[in-house]
């Protein structure tokens, strides 16, 4: 499993993309704040399958922004 970490604001978003039996990469991100006294984390792991590994990690870190973005504005 390839793991491409990205710091965005104060967490950090981890996308798994996992390769499925018919060729496509699922799209999969966990995301961990790393801000404050208490980590928390918050897992995405039914996004989109995509041809191409980069296209799903691509999928995976936009989803992972949006999430944090909705949760920062709380």
């Amino acid at each position: 499993m390839d793991a491409h970490r990205h710091l965005y604001k104060d967490y950090l978003l981890s996308c798994s993309p996992l390769l499925r039996e018919d060729g496509l990469y699922q799209a999969r991100v966990a995301i961990t704040y790393l801000g404050g006294e208490r980590t928390r984390s918050q897992r995405f792991l039914d996004l989109d399958s995509f041809p191409t590994k980069e296209q799903a990690v691509a999928a995976a870190q936009a989803a992972g922004i949006e999430w944090v973005n909705r949760e920062v504005a709380r």
